[in-house]
């Protein structure tokens, strides 16, 4: 009589879900806050200098990841790999290259002219153009590197990694990708005229929806951490070649 084959238990459901993804953006928001109102008690400055805005980063930073890390290690099986797709392979390279810039070159400015009967054509660079004014040398270097590696391996795995997945576990994934998109357009709102908002937030919801389909029909985050990467990057250096 041959030996039945050892029936192994399915790995238990993750039960990480958007919870945790709201409590990272409210701990980040708060340790931005606090890490910036500090500074600004320190200096007895009345506005955030280059420093104080990069520990706010920082603070918002440690939020997002904190939840992340926390979310895989108590509820999930505690690989990132696992729980949220943060893996790669070398063919992400190009698929990711080549989403930064279709929709960096045709999509957005594409929808900016559909949309300029509405809002004009809002200048919606101002505070990142004055940013980069006060980086020089090693300050502009570390800016381009916080733009281009740190938010999107940030911003992916907390965006369309937790939030993404957790959204895809309980809405079809249509639902999950627009509101994944949403949450990341509405994320990127800043002190900017209200015209200029609604673009930035439209673009980027867009944009955020392109990275949540790349990771949807991959199920790697590697992909999307690439064409954020250049999204961004491309971003920086035509704002400084044109500074």
């Amino acid at each position: 009589m041959e030996p039945q084959p050892q029936q192994t238990a399915a790995p238990p459901p993750p039960r990480w879900g958007v919870g945790d993804f709201l409590m990272g953006l409210v701990a980040g928001l708060a340790l931005s806050t606090l890490f910036a109102s500090a500074w600004l008690a320190i200096t007895g400055d009345k506005d955030l200098d280059l420093t104080g805005q990069a520990l706010s980063q920082v603070g918002l930073w440690t939020g997002m990841l904190g939840s992340v890390f926390l979310a895989s290690h108590r509820k999930g099986t505690g690989s990132l790999a696992e729980d949220f797709g943060f893996k790669a392979r070398w063919s992400d390279i190009g698929l990711g290259a080549m989403v930064a810039v279709v929709v960096q070159l045709i999509v957005l400015p594409g929808l900016g002219y559909l949309l300029r009967p509405l809002l004009g054509q809002p200048e919606v660079s101002g505070p990142v153009r004055d940013l980069m004014d006060e980086t020089k040398g090693p300050a502009f270097i570390i800016l381009v590197l916080s733009v281009s590696v740190g938010a999107p391996l940030v911003e992916e795995l907390f965006f369309r990694g937790l939030l993404l997945r957790s959204l895809q576990r309980r809405l079809p994934d249509g639902w999950a990708v627009a509101l994944a998109a949403v949450a990341f357009g509405l994320a990127h709102g800043s002190a900017l005229p209200a015209d200029a908002v609604i673009l930035v937030i439209v673009s980027l919801t867009v944009f955020g929806a392109a990275l949540a389909m790349l990771a949807l029909r991959t199920g790697r985050l590697g992909p999307g951490i690439v064409a954020h990467a250049l999204f961004n990057l491309l971003t920086i250096l035509y704002l400084a070649a044109t500074r």
